[in-house]
């Protein structure tokens, strides 16, 4: 089925024609028509709106899109599900070759761009004047780079235009080209409690030479500090948007401006401030000839402070009310607008809700450790604080370290799920030389940070390490309901409860232990057992809708541009890093939260009124043709959503009887036999006889299909070595049977020794394969029953395989014609499916032969019901 023909299928009610674009290409030699669809199910629910006609335009030299009659007029379409809402086509703007081909529109113009980019190295305009235009007197030779139009001043009409501008790059012209000259070295002289110019009587006759970081460079400019107003020179510098480096006779600052573009230039684009301070060097001179003065460690300290105290300014800081130092955990973390918080975004008695409205105020988070965002050791003899240390998204060290000593100095609770890499490399992840292995975090259904919601990862995941970063986490959400979703969640769970007592008193969560519900997220699910993917699946779980859990990993991929960056980076520089990205990323989430729910709303809300109506219809249907299952199976739902412990409703049933148990069985009685001195001890019993002759018809069935496509010297050198093992696997089996079998020559044609040539047909004679009545005659007592137990059981598990290999397959070709297109991905695609084809014929002709087995030895009966 092609990908338009299944989305005319089931219940997809296929829209109507109404309108088509008819578009001409930018050369006038095509003309495509594009049909647009638009539903209409209810004409009378349909406001009245007036028609849209397209803009007149005129006429251009280039060809333009006109509309065609058909478009001029675009009729609503019902959004199904929202009553009196419509939406109304737009009809295409006029085209031209500038708008589809801006390069192509644009290289014939180059000349002229070069022409006018020499012209501004030279005096321009400006070339003839003899004089200053200010002035008229002067002899004009210097230009500023940053003004406009860079017009030629005499020296003191520059010094008086650039009295507030002590920043400007200035050029003087040398006769035939402009050279670079510093305004310090033409006399200019800032101070800066008098930046008007006016006199004072305190300040320095000596000027103070300070480097100042900019946007266009690195600058040395002469300041007067003067104590006419008993400030300190940081504060005057601060005065001026001049960021000091150090409180203390300050040398080196940086100007706001330029640690507002590097903050943001940081947290969008990951620059490394060692990246961005070189190119303030190649801004300065990019030529190498004269010497720039290194501040880079100084912009570090610079970038830090100045993070560290607009976050507090953000927060509400600074209005007298608290101290920095007083401020509580998490107060400089952004707060997600759109999770429950009592007092803020809930109703009144929004405690004393129904059951069946109580989820309406839970809240919903994911925790996940992130293995890239290490810290190496650094040793240093100095001293290198936390500026905030709780107050956004890390939990506070000290604390959290205590608590660590104290309780996760071993592991032993770590169990193992079917397949999770996770818990299998929970102690064995890489520390030497690390201070940090990783980061656990803590993020709400929306994607944000929660605050308190990272920590340290020291060896591997350890639960002691997720415990506590949770608790931080809701550390004063007074909420009542949780969903709790965790990539080991089926492991993590056990014992929570318990631990979290260890907790400190003001940290232990207060949400009751039958409303934390945990969760196991959508990608991760698929590689635990069948009974963790049904218990702990958000698709399963009343009041999750289309959550999957992971937006956890969606957060990391933002944190993993930084990695390499704050690998080296000293613990408090790491952690204010880690906390300033993660302040950006839900800043940024939480502007858009209002073009995300309308877009999430118009995506839903159709898609919830087709769903209800399929589901209704499905549903009816149901009832009226199998009333008693329905209710069976609601009460069976019912109750395991009570408790978990009951049959699991998702769970697809399976035979109790495998090949295993029979195999133990039977092993276990003959021990007991031999023990009791019943039978004599030798290499093999009669259930290790059958055993191994089912096995040797499995892999010589094998075999023989590898030897059809042997065709080269290497396939068949690999089809001999593969034989080898099954020919003395044959032989042994030959022993046996003389044992278990031992009048079998006397009622069967002789055979010669098997051969790598003749083990492909060789006859085992297994009891099935021999009539009823020779059967009786030539095996032991039991051995019948023993091959009828092991090939029912065998049936059991290939048919399992096989229902399990069917459903796979469906889901892979559902997957590929939804979404493959493109012959390298279809290739692909083909190889999965091809693998899941062998899967499928694998399990199919295992299920028929021992099915013919059961038939040869009980005949037809009852049990052919369930097989």
């Amino acid at each position: 089925m092609t990908k338009k023909a299944k989305d005319k299928g089931g219940f997809y009610t296929p829209c109507t024609q109404n309108a088509s674009n008819a578009v001409l290409s930018a050369d006038g030699r095509r003309l495509s028509t594009k049909a647009k669809f638009i539903e209409v199910n209810d004409a009378a629910r349909l406001p009245q709106m007036p028609s849209i006609a397209s803009p007149s335009h005129s006429q251009q030299s280039t060809p333009t899109y006109t509309a065609s009659p058909d478009e001029a007029e675009a009729r609503p379409e019902l959004v199904r599900g929202l009553d009196g809402v419509a939406v109304v086509t737009k009809t295409r703007g006029k085209r031209s070759l500038a708008s589809d081909e801006p390069m192509s529109a644009w290289l014939p113009f180059c000349e002229e761009y070069l022409d006018e980019l020499l012209r501004l190295e030279g005096r321009g305009q400006f070339g003839r004047a003899a004089t200053c235009p200010m002035c008229t007197d002067g002899v004009p030779e210097y230009r500023c780079q940053e003004c406009l139009t860079g017009r030629l001043l005499c020296k003191a009409c520059l010094l008086k235009t650039h009295a507030l501008l002590p920043l400007h790059r200035i050029q003087q012209w040398a006769g035939t080209f402009f050279k670079p000259v510093k305004l310090r070295d033409l006399g200019y002289i800032l101070c800066p409690s008098h930046p008007f110019g006016e006199p004072c009587v305190t300040a320095s006759n000596v000027p103070l030479e300070l480097v100042v970081l900019h946007l266009n460079g690195v600058h040395l400019v002469n300041v007067c500090f003067c104590k006419c107003r008993n400030l300190q020179r940081r504060t005057q510098l601060l005065r001026l948007g001049w960021w000091p480096a150090t409180p203390f006779e300050p040398r080196t600052c940086a100007t706001m401006s330029l640690l507002r573009h590097f903050h943001l230039l940081n947290l969008q684009g990951k620059v490394p401030a060692y990246d961005f301070y070189r190119t303030l060097e190649l801004r300065t001179d990019n030529s190498g000839l004269s010497s720039v003065p290194d501040r880079s460690e100084s912009f570090m300290l610079m970038v830090r402070q100045w993070g560290h105290i607009t976050a507090v300014k953000r927060a509400g800081g600074g209005h007298g009310l608290v101290r920095i130092a007083d401020l509580p955990y998490g107060s400089l973390a952004v707060p997600c607008r759109a999770c429950p918080q009592p007092g803020v975004n809930l109703p009144d008695g929004w405690e004393q809700a129904k059951p069946e409205d109580a989820w309406l105020y839970q809240g919903m988070i994911a925790q996940d450790a992130n293995f890239r965002l290490k810290n190496r050791i650094r040793h240093s003899k100095h001293k290198d604080p936390w500026l905030a240390p709780g107050l956004a998204y890390f939990v506070d060290e000290k604390p959290y370290a205590d608590f660590l000593a104290e309780h996760a100095t071993t592991q032993d609770d770590v169990r193992t799920c079917s397949g999770f890499a996770a818990l299998l490399n929970a102690l064995t992840r890489n520390s030497k030389g690390l201070r940090s292995t990783g980061v656990v975090a803590v993020s709400c259904r929306h994607e944000l940070f929660r605050p308190n919601g990272l920590g340290d990862l020291q060896k591997g995941e350890r639960y002691r390490n997720v415990d506590y970063v949770v608790a931080a986490s809701i550390r004063g959400w007074d909420i009542r309901m949780i969903k709790d979703s965790f990539d080991i969640a089926c492991e993590w769970r056990k014992g929570f409860f318990a631990r979290i007592q260890d907790l400190p008193e003001e940290m232990r969560p207060a949400v009751p232990e039958d409303e934390w519900v945990f969760i196991v997220p959508k990608f991760h699910i698929a590689a635990h057992k069948e009974s963790c993917q049904a218990n702990y699946s958000s698709n399963f779980t009343p009041f999750c809708a289309r959550w999957d859990g992971e937006h956890v990993e969606r957060l990391w991929a933002y944190l993993n541009g930084i990695a390499s960056s704050i690998k080296e980076m000293t613990a408090a520089g790491r952690w204010e890093t880690i906390d300033d990205f993660c302040s950006f990323s839900n800043w940024r989430k939480t502007v858009q939260l209002g073009d995300d729910l309308l877009r999430l709303l118009i995506e839903a809300i159709p898609a919830a009124y087709d769903h209800k109506a399929d589901f209704e219809a499905f549903d009816r249907r149901l009832r009226q043709e199998r009333p008693h299952d329905v209710a069976e199976w609601e009460a069976m739902l019912s109750r395991w959503e009570a408790d978990h412990r009951s049959p699991n409703p998702y769970v697809l049933p399976k035979t109790t009887t495998t090949r295993a148990d029979v195999q133990l069985r039977y092993f276990m009685a003959e021990n007991q036999a031999i023990a009791d001195g019943k039978r004599a001890s030798h290499d093999g019993g009669p259930c290790s006889f059958i055993v191994l002759g089912m096995e040797i018809r499995q892999a010589r069935s094998s075999l023989a299909a590898q030897k059809k496509t042997a065709t080269t010297v290497l396939q068949q050198v690999d089809l001999h070595k593969r034989a080898a093992p099954l020919l003395h696997r044959l032989n042994q089996f030959l022993d046996l049977q003389a044992v278990y079998m031992p009048r079998l020559a006397s009622h069967t044609s002789p055979q010669p020794p098997p051969t790598v040539d003749t083990i492909y047909s060789y006859p085992l004679h297994l009891p099935s394969e021999l009539a009823p009545d020779i059967r009786a005659l030539v095996c032991v007592e039991g051995l019948a029953q023993i091959e009828d137990d092991l090939q029912y059981a065998e049936a059991c598990e290939a048919l399992d395989e096989l229902r399990h290999a069917l459903r796979i397959r469906t889901s892979y070709n559902r997957a590929k014609i939804k979404n493959v297109t493109g012959q390298v991905l279809n290739t692909r695609a083909r190889e999965k499916q091809a693998t899941v084809d062998e899967a499928v014929n694998a399990a199919k002709q295992r299920y028929r032969a021992a099915r013919l087995a059961l038939m040869q030895l009980r005949g037809a009966g009852d049990w052919e019901a369930t097989l």
